[in-house]
Formats: structure tokens, C-alpha cells, sequence
């Protein structure tokens, strides 16, 4: 896990600005992802709230078994993913890369760490034989969004913001003994769901921050 803070995407509280350099071309780059599984994966009472969702979604997308193959976690998000054409959200992203944006924005390591790992680092754990658990602490909607609401700045009815934070423990195996490290994680994204589709649906994830605890 990499300690440090990023952002890959505009948030709520900004105005409508075009994405960081190179951000546009990294995306364009990166391979899309087929999406392996359907919402069904998750119970129907979670996929129709928004806070259920969100703590489910960040849950499952940080507890990783790098054992496993990194495009198995790819292909659950992308089935999982919903687009917004609100301004503050998405709006200024080409519409042919809007499919890419959920996996991109949680994989994307132009600007700082993500979610997901790079390949690389990703078969790096796996030689550790390394795995994660996740302890959810809080799920809140951030000021920034209540407030861009309030002023009227958001248009899309279906659209909402929340907040996450995460104990998430990497387990790895070193020259034979188990060792354990521990960061807390933050990380502010966008949903899009009810009246605009039936369900709940990741957007894009605006920040992502890691600050490391403890380990053994």
C-alpha cells in the first residue's frame, strides 16, 4: 500500500474544469475492462441506498488477494460502474472515454495512489502471498457535495456524493512469518442511482488518501 494522498477526478465543490494533463491520454491508453459479473452480487436492499452501496463498494474494492488475478477486481468494478452528465462530476470528460472512467479513476497513479495497484506492484504482493482486510469506520456526504446541492450548482437528480473511511490491513508473508501492516484510508466519490437508474452505481472516485498506522 503506497502512503500519500491523490486525486483523480474534479469534486463537487470545484467549478467544471478539464481534467489534469495527461490524465485524457492515460485513460485513452488504458485497455477497457469487461465487466465480470452483474450488480446482482450484491443484495437489492444495499444496491438501493446510497450509504448500504457505498459502504459495500469500498469494502469489496480494498479487500484483495493478490493471489487472484488484478482483472477479476477490474471486471467487478466496471459491472458496478454508472456514468453522470452533471458538469461537476464528468461532464468535461469525452463521452467516449465515460465507460473507462470508474476503473481508470481507481487505477489511475498519474497523480498519486490508487486504489487498486499497478500490475506490477500487484504481482509483487502476490509473491508475498499478500491479502487485505478492510474495516469500514465512517460513511458520510462531504460538506462540499451538500453544499454544491444547496447552491443549486448540481443538475443531475440522480447523482450523489459520499465519503468512506477504511481500516485496511495488508497481510504478507516474509521469508516465511506473517507480518501485517495497517493504514486508514479516505476516499470521496461519486454515485449515480434512483430516479436516473433503478439501482446505485460507482461514478468516479474524485480523492484517495493513505496514512499509514502500524505493522508487525
Amino acid at each position: 500500500m503506497t502512503s500519500a494522498s491523490g486525486s483523480t477526478a474534479p469534486t463537487a465543490s470545484t467549478a467544471a474544469s478539464s481534467p489534469p494533463d495527461g490524465q485524457l491520454s492515460r485513460a485513452t491508453a488504458m485497455p477497457a475492462v469487461t465487466a465480470t459479473t452483474t450488480p446482482a452480487d450484491l443484495p437489492a436492499d444495499v444496491m438501493a441506498q446510497p450509504d448500504l452501496f457505498a459502504r459495500a463498494f469500498v469494502t469489496r474494492l480494498l479487500t484483495q488477494d493478490y493471489r487472484q488475478p488484478r482483472t477479476e477486481l477490474l471486471g467487478w468494478v466496471q459491472a458496478h460502474a454508472a456514468q453522470s452528465t452533471d458538469p461537476l462530476v464528468m461532464g468535461l470528460i469525452p463521452s467516449d472515454l465515460r465507460d473507462k472512467w470508474a476503473v481508470f479513476s481507481v487505477t489511475d497513479t498519474g497523480s498519486g495512489p490508487a486504489p487498486v495497484p499497478t500490475p506490477t506492484e500487484w504481482e509483487g504482493l502476490a509473491g508475498r502471498s499478500a491479502r487485505t482486510t478492510v474495516q469500514i469506520q465512517h460513511v458520510n456526504q462531504p460538506y462540499s457535495w451538500t453544499s454544491a446541492v444547496a447552491t443549486g450548482r448540481i443538475t443531475d437528480a440522480g447523482v450523489t456524493g459520499r465519503e468512506v473511511t477504511a481500516l485496511v490491513t495488508l497481510h504478507t508473508v516474509d521469508d516465511g512469518s506473517p507480518h501485517t501492516a495497517t493504514t486508514s484510508v479516505a476516499l470521496s466519490f461519486n454515485l449515480e442511482g434512483p430516479p436516473t437508474r433503478d439501482h446505485w452505481g460507482f461514478v468516479t472516485l474524485a480523492a484517495y488518501t493513505v496514512v499509514p498506522l502500524a505493522g508487525s
